[in-house]
Formats: C-alpha cells, structure tokens, sequence
C-alpha cells in the first residue's frame, strides 16, 4: 500500500507510477465541493495520464437533471440544474476529452445511490442506527417514490468488467441497482435484518430541509439534490448488458441489506 495526499498533483502522480487503473472514488462533504473536487479530478487525470494507466471514474445521476423519462438512458440529455451537477459533468467532460485526444483510457460507470459495508453517509446512517437501537429514522421529501440503490460490492464488480471491456470505454455506462424500490421498502428490510419490526418513519419536507439547511452547513449543502427524491433518476441497464455479454450485477436487496446491517452491527460494536 501506497500513502498519497491526493490534494498534491506530485503525490498522487506519484502514488500511481506501475499501475495500470487509477480508480477516482474520492470524495469530501457536499459543502467542500466547490473548493476540492475539481483538484482531486485534475490530480486522478494526470496520475493515470503519466502512469499510462486506465482512469475509472464512478458517475452518478446528477448530469442529468430532471428525469425527462424513466427508466433513463446513456442518450438522455445532460441538463443540470444544480451545482453539484454541473460540477460533475464538467469532470466528465474534461475526462471524456482526455480519452478522445488519447491521453487516458476512460471507463465511465454510472451508478446510482451506494450502500453496503463501509457505506454510511448521512442518508443511510439514520436508518442502520435506528434499526439497531429500535427506535425511528428519518427519510427526506417522500419515502413512496420509486428510487434505486446498488450495493458497493456490485458497484466494484461492475466497474471491474468495464475496465476488461474496450467496447465500454470513453462512454458512460448505466449499472443500475436490482430493480426499484421505495425508500420505505428498503427501510423495511433494514429493520427486518435488525429484528426490529415495523419501523417509525419519519420524513421531512422541504420546509425543514431549507429550515434546517440555514443553521447546518452539511445539511444546507445536500438541499438543491432533494429533488432525487420527489423526482427520482431510474437508470436503463441495457447498454452495460449489450457490451460485456452479461447482466449487470444485481444482489437482491435483501440480501445486500443484510450483509450491510452485519457489517454495521460488528462496527458499531467496536466504535
């Protein structure tokens, strides 16, 4: 293992030297974006620029905007109406040119929300804590909205088999999650996996989105992404079928949601 401080170009070039993928998974808190990630996304291209190596680069829904249909397609629009989206598919597009001009070799899944071992961002966080402890959780805008979520372990798989396949390179790939589901549903089994029965749910509006956005940075950051939730982005896992051969893959949530739960039990045990 190679430490890097992935905020210096010099490190992370250097870091990267004899690989052949520079995965760029890095992330900071939505409020940070502005500020860091085009320099992480600079620095993750000119590591596997100078490296020769591939550049994968997990996507996510948010260059697209407002769904204009569901399920998407990779042929969708790219209409952003929020910062972060904007953002993001001004890395894409910059990574996408590199690819073009023969400097990198671009894999560009795309994937909807994470969870899974590891995983605990302020989205799910709530929800294996308050199944643990039996006690409610909360859930943003409408929790009976179809929305979709991939387990990391799938997510990894996935973009393993896109690196291995030169049809799926320089282009955006969907890899959906198993099918959709309602936030509520996934609840549900989050505390089914806890043997915490039936779950308190509670969900809060844009009112206290905006409310509570005013006195916490973090919060305040995350609301122009609240529309994932009242108008959710559902991905079209054709492609990604086509071009390895093969289903994307696709753990039953059941099956993800438990795994998870026993790998948040044995960390919040030890914490």
């Amino acid at each position: 293992m190679v430490a890097a401080d992935l905020g210096s170009k010099e490190s992370v070039v250097q870091a990267a030297q004899g690989g052949d993928v520079v995965v760029h998974a890095a992330n900071v808190p939505y409020a940070d974006w502005p500020r860091i990630v085009p320099r992480l996304a600079e620095n993750a291209l000119a590591a596997a620029e100078a490296a020769g190596a591939t550049l994968a680069f997990p996507g996510n829904v948010y260059v697209y905007g407002h769904p204009r249909s569901r399920p998407v397609t990779e042929d969708h629009p790219e209409e952003p109406h929020t910062e972060k989206g904007k953002l993001r598919l001004a890395i894409e597009r910059t990574f996408l040119q590199a690819h073009q001009e023969g400097r990198v070799k671009l894999v560009l899944p795309r994937y909807p929300d994470f969870y899974g071992p590891g995983v605990m961002h302020d989205l799910f966080l709530p929800i294996f804590d308050g199944a643990l402890r039996g006690g409610p959780c909360r859930l943003p805008l409408d929790a009976d909205a179809p929305h979709e979520f991939i387990l990391v372990d799938d997510a990894a798989t996935a973009m393993l088999k896109l690196v291995n396949t030169p049809g799926a390179h320089g282009r955006s790939v969907h890899v959906p999650g198993p099918q959709p589901i309602t936030p509520r549903e996934f609840v549900r089994l989050v505390y089914a996996s806890a043997g915490s029965g039936e779950p308190k749910i509670r969900v809060f509006g844009r009112g206290m989105f905006r409310l509570v956005g005013l006195f916490n940075r973090t919060v305040g950051s995350a609301y122009e992404m609240a529309y994932l939730f009242d108008d959710p982005v559902l991905l079209d896992g054709s492609l990604y079928q086509s071009l390895p051969g093969s289903p994307y893959p696709a753990t039953p949530y059941e099956e993800g949601v438990r795994r998870t739960m026993d790998w948040y039990r044995s960390h919040r045990a030890t914490s």
